[in-house]
């Protein structure tokens, strides 16, 4: 993982006075967008991200990170008029307690959105996903990949959830030069027919470090050159370098190899176990590796994500950010969360007995 950073980026020059501010941390990222309610758009957004976040060091990053949105983006606190907040567990407490909206010059009595959690593992960062993946009719799964595979079936006013751990090799954050797909990372890789690796880089600056998905993509052109056995085995080197300053290890591989197998059998055994609430005509798959059609094609390429289901799927990197800010400007999508959480079976436990087989059967390429 790379060493701290934090991106700003303003969409647009002008807005109104009526704002909202939606936060979304992970374990090793912080986010804050701004959103102007009267012209329905984005104005700016910072992110920050190769740390990690801890109950004790949450309040200080946050905070820090939303005064810096509000100086750079040319924000007075008093335009901002809803805060929304999702976080894992640990963090979430953390800032419910902690948090002081005067401290980060917000009205002291500015109104404060906490996404409610679903249990430990699957906080409030994951209950943003749910929210974005639910506001289409029909029943829906929502999967996300982070530190773990997170996952959700909804049917009408019932819920089953489930976690599966993961090694951080499909997020960038067990990747000796990963970082999110944020400006600065390596986003898109291919091998030239004379065996050179061309890359581009988000944001069109220097590269800072290496995407889950161009990881991913590396193993896919390390596949195809012969540069790695079925087995994930590096068969000619021992790294394998994009540009001069980064490279992907032997331990890099076995990462993404292994995450890649922990989300094929999770989906496989989920989709399973949701059936009991009945057909489901979509899914929506997200994560850092899932950010274009490019990356979730080559995750699909690698046997992430079961076969023949294909239109069912949606793939995107980020929707947590989005359903902070939809929570905060629908107020009936706030309350149908609160209640599906409420009422939310965690079948995690009924995956364990045949994942060990199936995440076997997936590891190799």
């Amino acid at each position: 993982m790379v060493k701290e950073r934090t991106v700003f980026e303003k969409y647009r020059s002008e807005r109104s006075a009526e704002l909202v501010l939606a936060c979304l941390a992970s374990r090793h990222s912080v986010s804050a967008v701004l959103y102007d309610t009267a012209l329905e758009r984005r104005f700016a957004r910072a992110v920050t991200f190769g740390i990690t976040l801890t109950n004790e060091n949450a309040v200080e990053v946050v905070s820090a990170l939303i005064v810096r949105l509000l100086r750079e983006g040319a924000v007075p606190g008093n335009a901002v008029k809803r805060l929304g907040f999702a976080a894992p567990a640990d963090i979430t407490m953390a800032v419910e307690e902690l948090l002081s909206p005067s401290d980060i010059f917000l009205p002291p009595d500015i109104e404060i959105t906490i996404l409610p959690m679903l249990s430990g593992g699957a906080g409030g960062d994951f209950t943003a996903v749910l929210a974005a993946a639910i506001q289409q009719e029909g029943s829906v799964i929502a999967a996300d990949v982070t530190g773990s595979l997170r996952m959700a079936a909804v049917s009408g006013d019932k819920m089953m959830f489930a976690e599966i751990p993961l090694k951080g090799g499909l997020d960038g954050t067990a990747l000796e030069s990963g970082m999110p797909l944020e400006s600065g990372a390596i986003e898109l890789l291919d091998r030239e027919k004379d065996g050179t690796i061309c890359y581009s880089v988000a944001g069109d600056g220097d590269s800072m470090g290496i995407s889950a998905a161009a990881a991913a993509n590396a193993v896919r052109v390390m596949l195809d050159a012969g540069a790695l056995d079925g087995d994930g085995i590096m068969t000619d080197r021992d790294l394998f370098y994009i540009g001069e300053d980064f490279y992907i290890s032997q331990a890099d591989v076995r990462a993404v190899q292994s995450d890649k197998a922990s989300i094929r059998a999770g989906l496989e055994l989920f989709g399973e176990t949701a059936s009991e609430l009945g057909s489901f005509g979509r899914m929506v798959v997200s994560g850092e590796a899932f950010g274009s059609g490019r990356g979730a094609a080559v995750m699909a390429g690698l046997g992430a994500v079961p076969k023949g289901l294909a239109e069912k799927y949606v793939w995107c990197r980020l929707p947590g950010e989005q359903g902070v800010i939809d929570c905060l400007v629908q107020p009936q999508l706030m309350e149908r969360v609160h209640a599906l959480c409420d009422s939310a079976e965690d079948v995690s436990h009924r995956l364990y007995a045949e994942f060990d087989e199936l995440y076997i059967k997936n590891l190799g390429f």
